[in-house]
């Protein structure tokens, strides 16, 4: 992490605490309580999102289950949000409002087969949490039903067709079915950001028009109907600007120039979105967009993120750009690779840090997978070829430390071989989507490689170049 970027992080983070604290003068407590035997021991949390860009998690509160199954949350709240439960199988949510309290009931606890573990693909089941003696008032019962009747009118424009005047009869239906809905500004935008949703379906909707709708309708952080659409109307959308040159052209002199004042210019002339809250919104999530795209040049894009942090003023949304730089770097060639915490097979601590002066090649692997086992016979080659040059760790995710005993016991000590603690959050640190993945670290501790750095011919010809073998 660059010393700009670490001193405009801390500034950020102090002046959001502050405003935090100020916030939770006006705030209420709401306690979502709740009995769950088969968590008992367990450590709970009750999360939301910061944003839903890079998709980054706050705890909002944490409880222990007490070996009756015994649990309770206690959290303010200065307006209503969704907030969730994660666990393994699912990710239970519901809408709390400040000063309600809930009891609510868990699944029974399951952990994930090693299968659902590695698979790339896998994610938890989106459930509404059971709610004890929710009332059809409540907003939880309200905003379900609504979702219900959404899913029904999606599916049938999907199957009958997606003409904008059906569409219109459609949200016409709606509005006469839960007029309730309007009585509560939550749940009013909730439906508005639907409507919009269901108009994106059609080739007949503008999206200049939508775009302006949703200006007018403001940003609602906590609301995941508000994240939905945002995301449907913005997503890798200077990549598929390509079409309009000018357009393009723009943004690509943009970004070479670093010319901040001419992008928010262009957000907000270009495409009408004069909320500040949304123009800076918008503008952080189409560079995050680049970065994952490599359509520009990255360390250029990944700089004029940084930029960009002068012109937000939006506490939350400085907040927001702050954790997309951090997930940016997790593969970002040129970047520095991040730390961790790891065991080694002898049971010692180790980190990437002591490794710096050498090459590095890391290795995500399950020893599980037939793919693992052919590349620790590839690597071991790697390895008696270049000697000292190279360092090789091969980190086995969800793997047993005994197991990595095994692996280091057959391959001697030309390799090494470690355990972390929570895989899942290794994952995220380094963005990997799938298992094996491979990584290729300079002598400054830097990612060389990302993409395509498997155990091949093509990396030894790179090494050999590389190390002049």
């Amino acid at each position: 992490m660059s010393i700009l970027l670490q001193v405009r992080m801390k500034k950020f983070l102090f002046i959001l605490t502050f405003a935090i604290l100020s916030l939770n003068v006006s705030a209420k407590i709401s306690t979502i309580s709740g009995r769950a035997p088969s968590y008992s021991g367990s450590k709970l949390e009750l999360k939301s999102y910061v944003d839903q860009i890079s998709n980054v998690e706050r705890v909002m509160a944490s409880a222990e289950v007490d070996s009756l199954g015994n649990f309770s949350f206690v959290v303010d709240l200065s307006s209503t949000m969704q907030l969730f439960i994660p666990e393994e199988l699912f990710r239970g949510f519901l809408f709390v409002e400040p000063g309600k309290n809930y009891e609510i009931r868990l699944p029974k606890k399951e952990p994930r087969t090693l299968s659902q573990k590695l698979d790339p693909y896998f994610s938890p089941v989106e459930i509404l949490l059971e709610i004890v003696g929710l009332e059809q008032t409540d907003l939880n019962a309200q905003l379900m039903q609504f979702e219900d009747a959404f899913d029904f009118y999606t599916l049938k424009h999907i199957r009958y067709g997606t003409k904008l005047d059906s569409i219109h009869a459609s949200i016409a239906q709606m509005k006469e079915i839960f007029p309730d809905l309007y009585e509560n500004a939550y749940s009013a935008r909730f439906i508005e950001y639907r409507f919009l949703m269901l108009q994106n379906m059609s080739a007949e909707s503008s999206q200049d028009t939508l775009i302006h709708q949703l200006n007018r309708l403001g940003v609602e952080q906590h609301n995941p109907a508000f994240w939905d659409l945002f995301n449907s109307l913005f997503a890798d959308f200077i990549k598929q600007s390509s079409g309009d040159r000018e357009a393009y052209l723009t943004f690509q002199r943009v970004v070479e120039e670093g010319n901040v004042k001419i992008y928010f210019l262009t957000i907000a002339r270009r495409y009408g979105i004069t909320d500040p809250v949304l123009k800076e919104l918008v503008a952080i999530k189409w560079m995050y967009d680049l970065l994952n795209q490599h359509e520009f040049d990255q360390f250029k894009v990944y700089d004029f993120m940084q930029k960009i942090g002068a012109g937000i003023s939006d506490l939350q949304n400085r907040e927001s750009l702050i954790f997309a730089l951090n997930n940016s770097q997790g593969n970002l060639i040129g970047m520095q690779v991040p730390d961790f915490k790891a065991i080694n097979a002898s049971g010692k601590s180790c980190n990437m840090k002591d490794y710096f002066g050498k090459f590095v090649y890391l290795n995500f692997c399950n020893s599980m997978l037939n793919q693992t086992q052919k590349d620790l016979e590839v690597m071991l080659r790697f390895k008696n070829d270049y000697k000292g040059d190279l360092e090789i760790i091969n980190i086995g995710l969800y793997d047993e430390p005994e197991q990595m005993k095994k692996l280091s016991h057959r391959f001697g000590d030309k390799m090494e071989f470690w355990s972390v603690e929570n895989p899942d959050e290794l994952k995220k640190l380094f963005n990997i989507k799938s298992i094996p993945s491979y990584f290729l670290i300079d002598k400054d501790g830097n990612f060389l490689m990302t993409k395509g750095a498997e155990p091949n011919d093509e990396l030894r010809m790179l090494l050999q170049r590389i190390l002049k073998i």
